[in-house]
């Protein structure tokens, strides 16, 4: 009997020259990387001794089973028909209070909508927007919470919706909040409020992030700075604290890196080496161009300050880069199998409650994950499914057929755009 097309590799689909050109291509790419294990593995007692003295043991601290915690987490979608030109875009939010890891009754909430856009609008810049109103409301919401509990958790880094505003920022949006009634003509008004609301958590000193997807490579900026390029390790800090941490630990960037050197600087720094201008320099100066880098990138994507002596912050300027720059790091191994996680505090919260944060985040650990079990059970409440986005612009063509409206007049009044296959 044949084997059915599924059960065939795919490998065996494509035509043998290109089999023997990816098999090859597989044996080069296993000599580079082992050649790479093996200049790592004769660095890693010096590694050790580096990273080690960041690395302790959590303190046990039942304190967090007795405070009321709220989890907040959104989610988007694009939702997208260019037979006929529909581009929507789908996002929904929601917290869930609990007492300790025990759920309080009635302490949850939901909220969706959806935003349209142009099919003029490149498809990055409306990904970009949906994202910010996604954190738009998951800041609003975080901030409601503020007055009801003892510690908030949210999804990601506080800043963690920067990247790429500069390219959006001068966009018309045109959007009305429904949930407030509230206004934005410029994606940047809506940026603008996305600060003053992250700011406002900052400040509360009762929130922390907890960030699922980091690429953050301070080590290896830390060691390039100290030790020169030729030692670096080119992976990732995750990555690399795999390796020495074990469960039950948190690493400390201030404890390795003193608390005037930042990660968000020497994660620059390999980069700012690789240019010709900057590979001959002290290192001194390597890490004072970064941190000028870091600063002038805060203000590209999150002030509306541009053009004409571009060189100067304006007042909300300042504010936004100093409290982007003032969060504090931390990875913690809360499960064997899974690499560690990263926990980002608000500068203001007390040591006493980051150390209550770090024994709740250990103790509440999904297995899976390795990530608190509440924060999991929340982005699994407002995760929108993917196949949502498909029959939402699918219910509209048809809500339109339905009213008499001819497929053919929908298609017409967008014949300018090139017919693609639909995305959801």
């Amino acid at each position: 009997m044949a084997l059915r097309d599924s059960a065939i590799p795919d490998f065996l689909k494509i035509p043998r020259p290109l089999q023997e050109r990816f098999y090859a291509a597989a044996e080069e790419e296993v000599k580079i990387l082992a050649q790479k294990i093996a200049e790592f593995s004769t660095n890693i007692e010096e590694l050790s001794s580096i990273i080690g003295v960041g690395i302790k043991k959590i303190e046990g601290n039942d304190a967090w089973k007795y405070l009321r915690i709220g989890v907040v987490d959104g989610s988007d979608l694009p939702a997208i028909n260019e037979r006929i030109g529909l581009r929507y875009g789908l996002y929904s939010v929601a917290y869930k209070l609990f007492r300790g890891l025990d759920p309080i009754d009635g302490g949850e909430w939901f909220y969706g909508d959806r935003i349209s856009g142009s099919i003029g609008m490149q498809r990055e810049s409306f990904i970009k927007i949906l994202d910010l109103l996604t954190t738009y409301y998951e800041r609003y919401t975080a901030n409601n919470l503020l007055g009801e509990v003892d510690l908030l958790m949210v999804d990601g880094s506080f800043f963690g919706y920067r990247a790429g505003c500069s390219m959006v920022k001068r966009e018309e949006v045109g959007w009305r909040d429904n949930l407030t009634g509230s206004t934005f003509r410029t994606v940047y008004d809506l940026i603008s409020k996305i600060n003053e609301l992250t700011i406002r958590l900052i400040e509360s000193g009762k929130a922390f992030g907890v960030i699922k997807r980091v690429a953050t490579m301070a080590i290896d900026g830390y060691i390039c700075y100290r030790y020169g390029p030729q030692k670096g390790i080119a992976l990732s800090d995750r990555s690399v604290l795999s390796l020495f941490m074990k469960r039950g630990e948190v690493f400390d960037y201030d404890e390795i890196f003193g608390p005037e050197m930042r990660f968000d600087a020497l994660t620059w720094y390999r980069g700012i080496l690789r240019e010709r201008t900057w590979s001959k320099r002290p290192p001194s100066e390597v890490l004072k161009e970064a941190v000028r880098r870091v600063q002038v990138q805060l203000l590209a994507d999150l002030t509306p300050y541009k053009g004409k002596g571009a060189g100067r912050q304006p007042q909300d300027g300042r504010e936004v880069v100093e409290a982007a720059r003032s969060t504090k790091r931390v990875f913690v191994k809360t499960v064997d199998d899974v690499p560690p996680i990263c926990v980002e505090f608000s500068s203001k919260m007390p040591k006493e409650l980051r150390s209550t944060v770090l024994s709740y985040v250990l103790s509440t650990a999904n297995p899976d994950t390795g990530l608190p079990l509440p924060l999991d059970l929340v982005d699994n409440l407002v995760s929108l499914p993917r196949g949502l986005g498909r029959e939402f612009v699918n219910e509209i063509e048809a809500e339109l057929l339905r009213r008499g409206f001819s497929r053919q007049s929908l298609a017409a009044l967008f014949a300018r755009y090139n017919p693609q296959k639909d995305e959801g």
